[in-house]
């Protein structure tokens, strides 16, 4: 019980954290889903908002993970009903921090018009496009992916074939949570099928993790036109490190998922070392991925290449094509991926049908997955 309250905290807090830290990484004119003009960067309203939208963030992770706490130390309530309190608090501090984001995002859109006038923020504005960034190297080439990830999965999934005979009859299930006490793990008979849902759910999350990467790669770029070379230098910066990041967390979570297998052909019972592995992994997963937000910032405007040029133009206001600053909905603009508003990384133009696909897809995909899963586990 201590190793699950002390992992879904972690997960709380980097909940918490990293949604509260994006109004910082954002761009420098994208406030809560609203672009102002350059010249309101230092606005003390919006300073002001981001520390409370911090602070609040934080608050409500923690408020959102005291039921678990009660209900696992003061009701003294069993594993898998702590388990459920804690899927159903996640979705409390989702929804808590959308709630507070709407706020925000309203408060922005009123100071803008308040403060500023149609001319402001039109004046000198550009779009500007390279002709061939996409033809520069910016990602990791998905033969990385294939490569690292396969070769794990093949390893998974090779040696229960040529350790069958070994393998006891019997063997305890670690594929839906970790259980403390032995006498209390689900015992399955040997089967070939058992030993394929893990490396079923590895490729799984491979394919995901390339599809992130390709999104990475495809993006429309979007140029800042005040600081047009150096722009463009942060942009692909930033999409190369996190593709890396992406990387390692292809690797990490396949290997995660590898260790389940392994436990299960031995025959060995839940060890206090499998959960503390991933606690230690989820802490340097959020170190990696706090690291790389605040050192790049959304399209990399944070960070600092040697080469800078300035002009006068800034960015074309695009606000009524974001809803709620959160959903990109522009059926004249041909890209399927672009930056985030409010956020780290990419979302999708729903104007368009391929959007739609993707998103259909997945879900057909992942049900797919699941269904599988099931079947293998009967």
């Amino acid at each position: 019980m201590f190793g699950l309250l002390v992992i879904m905290g972690i997960t709380f807090v980097m909940c918490g954290f990293i949604v509260g830290i994006i109004p910082y990484i954002t761009r420098k004119n994208v406030h809560f889903g609203i672009m102002f003009p350059d010249l309101a960067s230092r606005l003390p309203e919006i300073t002001q908002w981001k520390k409370q939208f911090l602070i609040g963030s934080l608050g409500i992770g923690a408020i959102s993970f005291m039921p678990l706490l009660i209900s696992a130390i003061f009701l003294n309530l069993g594993e898998e009903v702590v388990e459920i309190v804690g899927i159903v608090m996640m979705f409390v501090l989702l929804i808590g921090q959308g709630i507070m984001y709407i706020y925000f995002h309203r408060e922005a859109k009123a100071l803008k018009e308040k403060k500023f006038s149609s001319s402001d923020i039109q004046q000198d504005a550009r779009i500007m496009v390279s002709t061939d960034f996409h033809n520069q190297k910016m990602v990791i080439p998905t033969g990385w992916f294939l490569l690292l990830g396969g070769v794990i999965i093949l390893v998974t999934a090779l040696v229960p074939i040529f350790l069958y005979d070994q393998i006891p009859d019997y063997v305890p299930r670690h594929l839906n949570h970790v259980n403390s006490d032995w006498n209390q793990l689900d015992w399955l008979p040997k089967t070939p099928r058992v030993f394929a849902i893990l490396p079923l759910t590895q490729f799984t999350m491979l394919l995901i993790f390339i599809g992130v990467n390709y999104m990475l790669k495809t993006t429309k770029q979007l140029i800042v036109p005040k600081h047009a070379k150096r722009s463009i230098k942060q942009n692909r910066a930033y999409r190369y490190a996190m593709s890396k990041v992406m990387l390692v967390y292809t690797v990490s979570l396949i290997l995660l998922l590898a260790i389940p297998q392994f436990l299960m052909l031995s025959g060995v019972e839940s060890s206090p070392w499998e959960g503390w592995i991933v606690t230690v992994w989820l802490v340097i997963l959020f170190i990696l991925i706090i690291y790389t937000m605040l050192k790049y910032g959304q399209g990399g405007e944070r960070y600092k290449p040697t080469e800078t040029t300035d002009n006068k133009f800034q960015l074309v206001d695009d606000d009524k094509f974001w809803k709620l600053g959160v959903f990109y909905y522009n059926p004249n603009d041909p890209a399927i991926f672009v930056e985030k508003r409010f956020g780290f990384g990419a979302t999708l133009n729903f104007a368009k049908w391929q959007a739609w696909a993707c998103i259909i897809g997945l879900f057909v995909f992942i049900g797919m997955i699941i269904s599988i899963t099931f079947f293998l586990e009967r």
